[in-house]
């Protein structure tokens, strides 16, 4: 046996190649930490997306944060109010829907951006037909008598996207739209506000300019992306072959160019079916939301189409009952967006609905009574009714009643913070009550006070709220107001400037922050305040003067207003009280009105006559069916 000798070691030491060695176990640990981690950024809760394709539109932020319960002003900047929880920071609702009703109004021709892959929409389908019908040679290489086919001159652009999606059926090139539907839904909106706010991702929340938090929402420059944005389904007939042999073989052409007509490339997908009696290509493409402060929204009728409410009524059995032509209404109260609406009667009969008033149960009878009046809070869960004596809370939507407290002496009135735990009621001839653990125990003004003392010897009044409760003011002869909750109370009448006092008011309300504030006389004129009821001027306009005024009601922002003339007619405006029109509709005309109450966006109000009918407006309506109320 032979051994190889180990080469000896180059000259650094180092060996190389095979070398013999004596083998031995184990082995040696460590471990090096380094001290500077690599570090890893947080990641992103907000996805990138590939947005070229899609449908771009300017949407208005203030329409988004309406559906979280967030009401801000016409610029967007300022919150109004919200539900909102300071002491978590979180926003009550954490998901948001849109349906086709608000994106129809939420668009118009000038807030399409680009149609993106819709662009072709039209040429595609034309090219589409024509392979059908043997292209090249098109129409007359079969028996089609038509020599092309054309849908708005192939053209697909910002006027063609409205026209498709707009909810009117029209004709456009003899063509039937049929309604949009469906919905989208954006749902972790807490969480995924908190990350856009902290990192200010979209680059649009100057701390320098805005201190932009949970409760301000969504603003300009946020962005929504839809993938399955939009779905147009383009559907042609082609009439039944009835020669014989047949030679219709237009399927047999399209399926020989399958693969250019059904395909996905991104987020955009198309598909297409023929027979040799339809062609029908459906194609999908994403919508890229671009919310902006700018109005875009297409309302222009608020309060303007009115109808007899058709509601279905059961009573407590759950039989149906009638309530319209002879009911004796008193007072009607609506929640923030008018989904549940409380009304009582003469009767004690207390009315609720949680369908925007498309129908109604009887919830109890708290006794027969003149002075019978309800309100109901900004999501509806909390509800006060009184009887003129007897005090009545709800904190189920209407759906049972406690009573909480016997003090009244005859007419009451009650208003509600957004929240409920602040109300404060008014007792004509009595005092001033006031409860801020959502109408469980109230308590009464000192009686050495001047409004208690106004309040003990006028058989009327009328009370409004800020939304947070802050604010509120107080209507008998002379008009009170405070802003520390309803502990103390001065006269705003007594102004040598603009001093009013002695007056019959009737009634008041004010926007969700207070600023802006409506005020009416029972045979006298409307007063609008713009300073939190601090001064008051009268509406110059002859037919707003020397009137029976019996009720009034503000939206959550001010904007939108509407009044009720006893025993005459309804009256709005859309510029917080400035100017009003006249509502022409004749089936409200001359109604012995009682009261008004109107959803916090002013799209939905409500009001009802004594010993008449509810009467509803929806913006949603039109002069043919003003009762139409969004179902989606």
């Amino acid at each position: 046996m032979s051994i190889q000798v180990q080469p000896n070691a180059i000259t650094n030491g180092r060996y190389s190649g095979s070398c013999y060695a004596f083998g031995a176990s184990g082995g040696f640990f460590n471990t090096q930490t380094m001290s500077e981690p690599i570090r890893l950024r947080q990641p992103d809760l907000l996805s990138k997306y590939d947005v070229t394709d899609a449908v771009q539109v300017y949407f208005s932020a203030r329409a988004i944060n309406k559906k979280l319960s967030i009401i801000k002003d016409a610029s967007n900047f300022n919150t109004v109010q919200a539900w909102y929880d300071p002491i978590s920071d979180t926003l009550h609702d954490d998901s948001l829907k849109i349906c086709a009703c608000d994106f129809i109004d939420g668009v118009n021709t000038e807030s399409v951006l680009s149609v993106g892959k819709l662009s072709s929409l039209y040429f595609d389908f034309k090219t589409c037909v024509a392979s059908y019908f043997g292209d090249p040679g098109g129409f007359a290489s079969l028996f089609a008598l038509e020599n092309e086919f054309q849908v708005n001159g192939g053209v697909f652009d910002a006027s063609a996207y409205i026209q498709t999606i707009n909810k009117s059926k029209f004709t456009m090139n003899g063509s039937f739209v049929s309604d949009l539907s469906g919905s989208i839904t954006v749902n972790d909106i807490n969480r995924l506000l908190k990350f856009v706010i902290d990192s200010n991702v979209f680059n649009n929340r100057d701390p320098t300019v805005k201190n932009y938090g949970m409760v301000d929402g969504f603003v300009a420059g946020d962005l929504i992306f839809i993938p399955d944005g939009f779905t147009i389904t383009l559907s042609l007939d082609i009439e039944p072959e009835t020669y014989f042999p047949a030679n219709n073989v237009g399927p047999s052409y399209l399926n020989a160019i399958r693969n250019r007509l059904n395909w996905t490339r991104g987020h955009v997908k198309r598909t297409t079916t023929s027979t040799t009696t339809n062609i029908t290509q459906t194609t999908t493409v994403p919508v890229l939301m671009i919310l902006t402060n700018e109005s875009v929204e297409n309302y222009t009728n608020f309060g303007k189409f009115w109808a007899e409410s058709s509601a279905v009524v059961l009573d407590g059995s759950g039989n149906p009952s009638d309530i319209s032509g002879n009911t004796n209404w008193l007072s009607i109260s609506l929640s923030t967006d008018g989904q549940y609406q409380t009304a009582i009667t003469n009767t004690g009969n207390i009315y609720r609905t949680d369908s925007f008033g498309q129908s109604w149960l009887v919830s109890t009878n708290i006794g027969s009574s003149t002075s019978n009046y309800v309100a109901v809070s900004f999501t509806g869960m909390h509800q006060t009714a009184s009887n003129g004596h007897v005090i009545y809370v709800s904190n189920d939507y209407g759906v049972t009643w406690t009573p909480t407290y016997n003090a009244g002496t005859s007419n009451i009135f009650v208003s509600i913070s957004l929240s409920g735990k602040y109300q404060t009621l008014v007792s004509s001839g009595d005092n001033v009550y006031i409860s801020d653990d959502y109408g469980t125990t109230w308590t009464p003004l000192d009686s050495d006070t001047e409004i208690y003392q106004s309040i003990e010897i006028f058989p009327s009044a009328g009370v409004c709220l800020s939304y947070n409760g802050q604010y509120q003011t107080i209507v008998v002869e002379n008009i009170y107001v405070s802003d520390d909750f309803g502990r103390t109370w001065i006269n705003v009448s007594d102004s040598p400037v603009d001093g009013f006092n002695d007056r019959n008011w009737s009634g008041v309300a004010m926007s969700s922050d207070g600023k802006y504030q409506t005020a009416v006389e029972a045979g006298g004129d409307v007063h609008v305040s713009n300073d939190y009821g601090k001064h008051w001027l009268f509406v110059d306009d002859d037919k707003m003067m020397d009137k029976v005024w019996q009720s009034v009601s503000v939206s959550a922002t001010g904007q939108y207003q509407t009044v009720l003339q006893k025993d005459g007619h309804i009256y709005t405006s859309n510029d917080y009280g400035v100017t009003w029109s006249l509502v022409e509709n004749e089936v409200v005309q001359n109604k012995t009105w009682q009261c008004i109450s109107i959803s916090a966006d002013g799209l939905l109000q409500a009001a009802i006559e004594t010993g008449g009918s509810i009467y509803t407006s929806s913006v949603f309506g039109t002069a043919e069916n003003p009762n139409h109320v969004c179902s989606c």
